[in-house]
Parts: C-alpha cells; structure tokens; sequence
C-alpha cells in the first residue's frame, strides 16, 4: 500500500466537504474518523482509494491511501481535481470581494466544488435526478447503482455502459424510473457502447464544445449539461441557469420579488466569471442554512 499526502490551500472547508458527501447514501463515509473512500476506473482497473483528512479548515492536510502502485501518480491526479485540493483561493478572492456576492463569498470560502468520478457517472446520475426532490432522486440513483453496479471493499461503481445497454424500460421501471427517463439511460449507454459518445473526450472541449457534443442526446437539456460540465468536468466557471435552487438563492440574496429568468441568471455569471461555478456552490449552501 502506498500513501501521499495532500496540502490544498487554506482555507478549504473540511466540515462542508464531509456535509455534502453525507448526503449522497452512495458516498462511503466516515465523518467520525474523517475519512472516505472513492471509486476509480484508471487503465480499465476499477481501484478503491481511501481519503483521510488529518488536518483542519485552516490547515488541511489529506492522506491518500491505495494498493495499485502502477496507477499511482493518475489516481492523485484525479482525487485532487475530484475535491478540489488545487482551489484557486487567491484568484476566488481577488474575483468575487470587487463584486455584490462579496458577504456570501466571505460567509463560504472554501468550501470544495465536489466531482463524480468521471462524466459518465455525472451524466447518468443528472439524468435520474431530472425533476426530482433531492432525497428520492438520491434514493433513485441508489437502487440503480446498487442493482446493476459493482461493489468492492464497501464501495459501489457505477454499472458499466455495457450493462445498461441490456437493460430493459421495465427494469428500470420496477425501481420507479420514469418510461422516458428509462429510455434516456439506456440510450445513452447504448450511444457509448456503440462509439456514438466519448464521454471521455470532453475533458479536452471548450464548454461550448460540450453544449455541441450532449445537447443533440435524447434527454440531455441545458441543466444537465450544466451538471455535467460542473460535477463531471470540474469547470469553475458554471452557474446553472435553469435550477430552480440557484434562482431562489438569487432571489433571496437580492431581495428580489421575482425570480431571476434564466437570461438574468447569466447576466449575473458574467459579473462572478470565472469562478461562478463556487458562487453556485455558495448559492446552493446558502439555501440550507
């Protein structure tokens, strides 16, 4: 087994990051002990690594533990991007204090954008969390990984393409999915197995380039390209027009009467560019307390 350890700038919010992880029953989680596992596919290998955090908001520190030495240096690579170890304190900072979210920045700097382990698992898990509350779409997505995905060390993957594709609307129907958005997850998976989408090949497109590739896909509509570019991809520069929590958040904040159209909503991101994607993280948070 090998260790590293990690030092992101401080501050970076411990406490929040083990809050919204809690909040996922897929994510295993220790937040007694500090600690988490994360499940990864690198070379084709599916590897569990487990994240100990042994420091604080002002002086984070995280250990990284993992058996498969080969794909070490990937795997660092990709926790750190994950949770956002690399956060751009200095750049946040200088950004958001010239502009009318200075106070609600102030109130939440720090706190991680968190990612799914790839963009597949973004795309599929927005995808089931299309027009629902927040508790059963995260019921919803549990019973789908933990039906057809793998399970190792206490951790679950998400199903392989391969395995979706054989899926039938019924099945996914008997864990209370939607017909068409049965139908969505299928035909996605069927789209990857085929080569139709290279899910992987985002990573290298300008965000346009990814509204370009996902927004001709059955199912795919803005607010979920959105997710994907923010929780898949990492971007710092995304404010998720069309969510309704980030337009009562706007609401709130401005004392508005109205919620913001989505035009409105945009407007807005250019003032916090290009690190609206933390804003929204800020905005979000600000809903629950």
């Amino acid at each position: 087994m090998w260790v590293e350890k990690l030092y992101p700038k401080a501050p970076y919010d411990v406490d929040r990051l083990f809050q919204r992880m809690s909040m996922d029953p897929l994510q295993y989680v220790n937040g007694h002990n500090q600690q988490f596992k994360v499940p990864l596919i690198n070379n084709n290998e599916k590897a569990v690594y487990t994240i100990q955090s042994t420091g604080n908001r002002e002086y984070p520190c995280f250990e990284i533990y993992g058996e498969d030495v080969s794909n070490r240096k990937q795997a660092i690579t990709k926790i750190s991007q994950m949770f956002d170890f690399h956060m751009d304190i200095e750049g946040i900072t200088s950004t958001l204090t010239k502009t009318d979210i200075r106070s609600l920045m102030n109130d939440y700097l720090g706190m991680p954008i968190i990612c799914d382990p790839d963009a597949y698992c973004a795309l599929l898990k927005n995808i089931v969390h299309q027009q629902l509350n927040m508790k059963f779409a995260y019921t919803l997505t549990y019973r789908f990984v933990t039906s057809y995905g793998t399970e190792k060390d206490g951790v679950w993957f998400y199903p392989d393409p391969e395995v979706v594709s054989r899926l039938t609307v019924q099945e996914l129907r008997d864990l209370q999915f939607s017909k068409r958005k049965a139908e969505y997850v299928i035909g996605i998976a069927e789209m990857i197995v085929s080569g139709a989408l290279d899910l992987e090949n985002l990573n290298k497109l300008t965000t346009k380039e990814v509204y370009d590739e996902l927004l001709p896909i059955r199912g795919v509509g803005p607010w979920t390209i959105e997710c994907v570019l923010l929780f898949g991809l990492g971007r710092k520069d995304i404010l998720p027009a069309g969510d309704v929590g980030i337009q009562n958040a706007i609401m709130k904040w401005f004392q508005l009467s109205t919620k913001p159209t989505k035009e409105e909503v945009a407007m807005y991101r250019e003032k916090w560019s290009p690190y609206s994607s933390y804003v929204s993280m800020y905005l979000w948070e600000s809903l629950s307390g």
